[in-house]
């Protein structure tokens, strides 16, 4: 009796070879491990086993389950220990199901037998498919209906065995294929022309032959489909910069979906056209079509009308666009089936145009070209310096396939790491070594061909944007640009726009562009040729680098931050540039501007060498010195040199005492209070932190009240005056709030949650810190984050949720290490230590934490080193390293006494008598107990925070309760 099913059939891609690779034994638990993810998943999806080599047979009651089945087994495969890749067929019909006698199966026959022609079906249909993609049956697609899912059609196509063609469906999620298969020898596509079915193989085109690997561009390849996929559009212009790999983007494509166009796939090339009569020529012979009569145009639309259902390929149209109209414009009106597809540096802007910018290769695609166009006999070598290299190296040919190209050439001479140190000779390094002639042949030739179709207004105005760093904007454009020379009424945008159009600008954000490094470092070439060509000698380069470092010195703190400090790359050449050309008012304002950068983002030690440059100027004015002094003291205190910080924090107050400038005293006063407060040194911070404040208030500035406040709430809490310091920062964030002022939000949210945790209230700290995070990534505050993250991770930490806690607290470190930020690298570090204490890994948490103590105690920071050393003599104690236990126990008792820090003190000597308790000393547990019991008597402390639990904790170890 036939029955309707749904059939699955699934195939492993590659496994022989895998096999091959791994070995008989590594494989069969591979499939082992396959076979268990499979079965498991077949309860959920309501299937049933029918059959197995590869890969499984599986029948469903319904169509949906058969297609979750195979999207769940297609993910559950990629996380084995060995990714797998499987095809998927599903065909809906009928079967005939036969049970096999009992003795059968035990004798071992399957339980069930399927028949009918539908099983074929699901088996053909699966051959076909690529890697990790499931086709549906037209079947299969009716029974599936209405579906979140994505469903493409593939065409049709010739099965053998099955009389009449079928229309194939591919079914996923977004990373799924979503490719037409190629052709095999059982299963071809087909395409209907004029009644009849005939192969995608014997369509007519054009298409030049791919003479190697193409690489990449799947996400860009899919979206060019669903451009042509959408109503109405029959023209998209592919757009580049030269080397970006347009035209063997646009020949894969019309390979990939030949058999959408039955009427044929034409490439003309219009590289050699020049004028009207160069179009109509390459065109005719891309049509293959023989020109004659007095309007070829019109003769060209009607062969073109006459192929119906046709893909034209116009490549290289940059340089006629503007006889777009009078021969795309008159195709596209003429032949109403054809699609047209242009590649371009220009946008052509005529009606029905969809403009598509073809991007560079992402990191991963530039690394497979280079490895894949690596010279012939060359093998790249594996090691993890190699391959950073490489990425280094991919990232400074700007992910342009044909400086890839050109690179990779060079392999078989030269090392990566020496093709990387040799980029600053970029255009001698990428040429072809062969006796290619044309403008592909070098990259210095592909700039070339768009820099020799731009008016002067625009090839100066791309000279002059070079002096720009990491992008710009439109405002700065307008600030820095000088067209006057070549056309005094050039509005700045639209010559911006018109680069932009033409690909040598990139569009990088919403407002905000920028060039790639071959073009910025060819158009500064152009620069210095336009100020020679003046006869100006370098007055025009130094002219437009004046106009850059003035705009950017004169920047506020909130222009800088609210962008997320995109300009930091910009502040810092203009600083570096400033203080080059001896204009000391641009280097101080320009240190100062780059300052507020770079203490969100880092590193620090580029803010190290900025201020030292400007403090070396020996004509500083008495102000201007005070104003660097305070950049290198932050600067330094953040990168961990305490003793220099104090002296340019010193030099700075003196020389802002001398001038009067208050706003100078108030921040190099709230930072010697921050650095007072790490020192643990409460009374002295509070002294400068009240000043600061004073100073704050009177000039009105609500980011130095912040600050000043945020810092005393810190003072306030250390001193465990815990409810002056919660309405210290609650004033605090009502200021920021008022202000807008999201970093100051961020920070003193982060101190909240910090005398949250104090007081016990874990909950509530990590509510803080959440916001905290989130309010520090809006604006781009690298460090804010960092700390923030650390915070969070304890938090966690004290909820029991270890895991968790330790992604932030490794998120945490590594934001302190690319900052250069040495304090924060400590504190992660010994965080990550007591979770992993608390995971029972002593060694690695011992290791972490020795890491820790080492640069607290290089960072001269007895508060901080004295608390590390409690949770190291701890973990001495419970590995019974008794001796490195008393000695770390010894130390931090020593520092913390020697700074008056009596809550931190109080919970070393908690730890200590834990200590005694793991490695039994008795009379250490009594002197300890003694200890604690006289601080609780002499300390009023809040019963839910931290060091009243503690010192509980120890209570009930020690059985004093």
């Amino acid at each position: 009796m036939n029955e309707l099913r749904a059939l699955l059939q699934t195939d492993i891609v590659d496994s022989t070879r895998l096999a091959e690779r791994l070995g008989d034994e590594a494989m069969s638990a591979l499939w082992a491990a396959q076979d268990r993810a499979a079965r498991d998943l077949l309860q959920r999806w309501r299937g049933i086993e029918i059959d197995k080599s590869d890969g499984f047979l599986l029948m469903f009651d319904e169509v949906a389950d058969a297609v979750g089945y195979a999207l769940a087994y297609r993910g559950a495969l990629a996380t084995l220990s060995e990714p797998l890749l499987a095809r998927t067929g599903v065909h809906v019909g009928p079967v005939i199901i036969r049970k096999n006698a009992p003795d059968d199966v035990r004798r071992g026959a399957k339980p069930l037998e399927l028949d009918g022609i539908a099983k074929a079906v699901a088996a053909r249909v699966m051959s076909i498919a690529l890697g990790g993609q499931t086709l549906l049956t037209p079947e299969a697609r009716a029974a599936l209906g209405n579906t979140e899912r994505r469903v493409q059609s593939h065409g049709h196509w010739r099965l053998k065995g099955i009389e009449a063609p079928i229309e194939l469906f591919e079914v996923g999620d977004d990373d799924a294929p979503f490719m037409p298969p190629p052709d095999s020898t059982k299963a071809y596509r087909v395409v209907q022309r004029q009644g009849l079915w005939l192969p995608v193989r014997e369509v007519r085109h054009s298409l030049p032959a791919e003479r190697d690997l193409f690489v990449g561009r799947r996400e860009a390849l899919l979206e060019l489909a669903r451009r042509f996929d959408a109503e109405g559009t029959r023209l998209v212009s592919v757009l580049g910069t030269g080397g970006t790999g347009k035209t063997r983007f646009v020949q894969r494509f019309a390979w990939t979906w030949l058999g959408d166009y039955p009427g044929g796939v034409w490439f003309c090339d219009l590289s050699q056209a020049t004028s009207l009569d160069g179009i109509v020529h390459s065109v005719g012979l891309g049509l293959d079509v023989p020109l004659s009569g007095a309007d070829p145009v019109t003769q060209l639309g009607n062969a073109i009308a006459g192929r119906g259902a046709c893909l034209v390929i116009l490549d290289n149209f940059e340089q006629v666009a503007s006889l777009a109209a009078a021969t795309l414009g008159q195709w596209l009106d003429r032949a109403g089936e054809a699609t047209f597809l242009v590649t371009t540096r220009e946008v052509l802007g005529i009606p029905g145009e969809e403009v598509m910018s073809l991007a560079p290769l992402d990191e991963a695609e530039g690394v497979a070209l280079f490895r894949a166009r690596a010279a012939a006999g060359t093998r790249v070598q594996a090691s993890p310096e190699v391959a950073q290299a490489l990425v280094s190296l991919v990232k400074l040919l700007d992910g342009l396939p044909l400086a890839i190209e050109l690179a990779a050439a060079r392999a078989h001479a030269m090392s990566i790491p020496t093709l990387l140190s040799r980029m600053k000779d970029r255009f001698k390094l990428l040429r072809s070594s062969g006796n290619r002639s044309d403008r592909h042949s070098t990259l210095r030739a592909a700039i070339d061909w768009s820099w020799g179709l731009l008016s002067q207004a625009e090839k100066l105005a791309l000279a002059e944007l070079s002096v720009f760093e990491g992008g710009f904007t439109l405002g700065s454009a307008e600030a820095v640009l000088d067209l006057s020379s070549c056309h005094p009424s050039a509005w700045i945008p639209n010559v911006v726009q018109s680069l932009a159009d033409k690909s040598l600008v990139q569009v990088t954000a919403v407002d905000r562009f920028g060039l790639l490094t071959s073009v910025q470092t060819y158009a500064a070439e152009q620069l210095i040729l336009f100020s020679q060509h003046l006869d100006l000698g370098n007055a025009l380069v130094l002219s437009s680098f004046g106009r850059h470092w003035r705009y950017f010195g004169a920047l506020s703190e909130i222009d800088i931050i609210t962008n997320r400090c995109a300009e930091s790359e910009n502040l810092v050449i203009a600083c570096r540039r400033a203080t080059q050309a001896g204009d000391i008012d641009g280097a101080v304002k320009t240190l100062a501007t780059a300052w507020v950068a770079l203490k969100l983002k880092g590193p620090y030690g580029i803010a190290i060498d900025l201020a030292r440059d400007v403090l070396a100027i020996s004509s500083l004015e008495i102000a201007q010195a005070a104003n660097a002094n305070w950049v290198a003291g932050c600067a330094y205190n953040m990168h961990g040199d305490m003793i220099e910080a104090q002296e340019r924090f010193n030099s700075g107050l003196g020389f802002a005492n001398i001038s009067g400038d208050r706003l100078a005293q108030v921040r190099i006063h709230c930072a010697i209070g921050d650095q007072l407060i790490n020192m643990g040194r409460l009374d002295e911070a509070q002294y400068h932190l009240v000043s600061a404040l004073s100073g704050a208030n009177e000039l009105g500035i609500a980011s130095l009240q912040c600050q000043a406040m945020n810092a005393m709430g810190a003072v306030l809490a250390g001193a465990s005056r815990g409810d002056e310091a919660m309405a210290m920062l609650q004033r605090a964030l009502h200021i920021a709030r008022q202000a807008a002022d999201v970093r100051w939000e961020a920070g003193i949210l982060g101190n909240l949650g910090n005398l949250s945790l104090t007081n016990g209230a874990v909950g509530d700290a990590r509510d803080y810190f959440e916001l905290a995070v989130a309010a520090s990534r809006h604006v781009g505050d690298r460090r804010w984050e960092g700390n923030n993250r650390c915070n969070l991770g304890m938090a966690l930490f004290e909820q029991g949720r270890l895991s968790e806690a330790m992604v932030e607290l490794r998120l945490s470190q590594t934001i302190a290490v690319e900052l250069g930020h040495m304090r924060l690298q400590a504190t992660a570090l010994c965080n990550i230590s007591l979770v992993l204490e608390a995971q029972l890994n002593l060694d690695s948490a011992i290791e972490y934490c020795e890491k820790a103590v080492q640069i607290v105690n290089l960072l001269g920071d007895p508060l901080a080193e004295g608390q590390y050393r409690g949770y190291l003599g701890l973990m001495y104690a419970k590995t019974f390293r008794c001796v490195d236990s008393s000695s770390s126990f010894l130390i931090g008792q020593r520092l913390l006494e020697g700074i008056d820090a009596d809550e931190s003190l109080a919970l070393l000597m908690c730890r200590w008598a834990a200590a005694g308790h793991y490695i039994g000393d008795v009379d250490l547990i009594r002197d300890l107990s003694i200890w604690l019991k006289n601080y609780r008597q002499t300390h009023s402390l809040r019963e839910e925070s931290e060091l009243a639990c503690n010192i509980h904790r120890i209570e009930l170890l020690l059985g004093l309760n």
